[in-house]
């Protein structure tokens, strides 16, 4: 089989447009047909050598679309109120489309045109679906390299029913921010396996990426679209992630799914709410406690900016629901601009502040966590808050150095559902903080400490 390859500009596509300012002449029709004889001729590559205002575009299996530069790309018709770009047979079940692969170029969503959700009429957890700027429902082998996404409504992507899915060297551009938007970056749904995301960077005004196994759903379809699926995620490699002023960073959501075998590592730059948020969600409404198997998060460096997040408080990390294994590995924590917590297991469920689902973890590794903080805001809560329960808590080969006028605790426990089997540490030094474990309800069972040296404020 020969794919055949298809200039745009020999489509008959007027390519007048721009992928940062639109206008020009509607090229949906000669694209699509150009794209749809991948269905007919085995397989397609159509190389954009200009930009094109579009509607939506559907791909079917072994396409390729290929942008010469950013320059090059896709710039949506206001109120097309759909994806931008979509597989060209969405399934919920069996996985039709395959060997799909976008390189390179921009595709711009217009944000400030487009519905959030359709029907608008109604709130949009009851709606047909989201509208987000790619999606790919049931899908294999889908490659994405290269490739900006400005200005995407909601999601910049959604994927759910995928397997094997490489993004690599994605930008994601905002400028056209719409508060309390849902404008995440890359969310994707189960069930999935084999996922690689290397190198994203740029800004989003919700989770700049998402591992939400199974999100919400509407009766018995998740809410944002009605094939978007629900399921476990296993087997993920996030690697390079670079945040400019992003909202919220990395989300793991599981209900009742399990999500295991995730590492993240190498993540940087700025945000505004919360760093990671490990999350059940769901025990106050309906019992559950997640299921989140081994996890690790190593090499991150996020600073603060201004938080925005308003239905509960900024934190660095945040775990709830029931986890086998988490390690937080070389986490730094430099002159925060708030005393929000480093971590923190949530615990009570009678009010929200305190956390949705309480934390039951087995075993909670911190390695390597470097706090330097010269700054003026005042730090009142620990650096680590437990009020749920953790079976086995280590921190090791940490130092905490704070200036003079404060005095933090490193490890306390708070509410009646705090629990720590056995906490562990060692190789940790601390300068000017009040305390290394604070535990006035006698909430820890056994504390081991080796080589730690604890001076307090003078």
């Amino acid at each position: 089989m020969i794919t055949k390859t298809i200039l745009a500009s020999q489509t008959g596509a007027r390519l007048d447009s721009h992928v940062h300012t639109g206008g020009g002449t509607d090229d949906t029709r000669v694209l699509q047909e150009a794209l749809d004889r991948a269905a007919t001729d085995g397989g397609v590559r159509l190389v954009m050598d200009g930009a094109a205002l579009v509607t939506a575009l559907r791909v079917h299996s072994n396409t390729t679309i290929e942008c010469l530069n950013p320059h090059c790309g896709f710039f949506q018709v206001a109120h097309s109120d759909t994806a931008l770009l979509i597989n060209a047979h969405p399934s919920a079940g069996a996985i039709i489309d395959c060997n799909i692969t976008l390189l390179g170029g921009t595709y711009n969503q217009n944000c400030a045109n487009q519905a959030h959700h359709v029907p608008p009429d109604v709130h949009y957890s009851k709606a047909e679906r989201l509208v987000v700027a790619l999606a790919f429902f049931g899908v294999e082998n889908l490659l994405v390299r290269d490739v900006t996404v400005r200005d995407q409504r909601t999601f910049a992507f959604l994927i759910t029913n995928w397997q094997r899915v490489i993004m690599e060297n994605i930008r994601l551009e905002l400028p056209g921010y719409i508060p309390s938007g849902n404008q995440d970056g890359i969310h994707l749904q189960g069930p999935g396996r084999f996922l690689v995301l290397r190198n994203i960077q740029g800004r989003t005004g919700d989770d700049f990426i998402a591992l939400n196994g199974d999100e919400e759903t509407n009766g018995q379809r998740s809410w944002a679209h009605p094939c978007a699926t629900v399921g476990p995620i296993t087997d993920v490699l996030i690697d390079t992630v670079m945040v400019d002023d992003a909202a919220q960073v990395v989300r793991i959501l599981s209900r009742e799914s399990l999500h295991d075998r995730i590492t993240i590592r190498n993540v940087s730059g700025n945000y505004r709410s919360f760093g990671f948020y490990l999350s059940a969600w769901d025990y106050r409404a309906k019992g559950l406690q997640g299921n989140f198997g081994a996890i690790q998060i190593e090499n991150v460096d996020l600073r603060q900016t201004r938080a925005d997040y308003t239905y509960t408080e900024p934190f660095l990390f945040r775990i709830s629901g029931r986890h086998r294994s988490l390690t937080l590995r070389n986490i730094q924590y430099h002159d925060p601009a708030d005393d929000r917590y480093i971590v923190q297991l949530e615990g009570r469920t009678d009010v929200p502040e305190m956390g949705d689902t309480p934390a039951d973890v087995a075993s909670l590794v911190i390695d390597g966590l470097h706090v330097l903080d010269s700054g003026e805001a005042t730090q009142r809560r620990p650096y680590i808050k437990v009020s749920g329960r953790v079976r086995h808590l280590v921190v090791r080969n940490s130092e905490i150095l704070c200036a003079k006028n404060k005095q933090p605790v490193l490890v306390a426990t708070e509410g009646p559902l705090a629990a720590v089997d056995h906490l562990h540490l060692h190789n940790v030094s601390a300068k000017n903080i009040g305390s290394l474990i604070q535990d006035p309800e006698g909430k820890i069972k056994r504390t081991d400490v080796g080589n730690a040296a604890f001076q307090p404020p003078a």
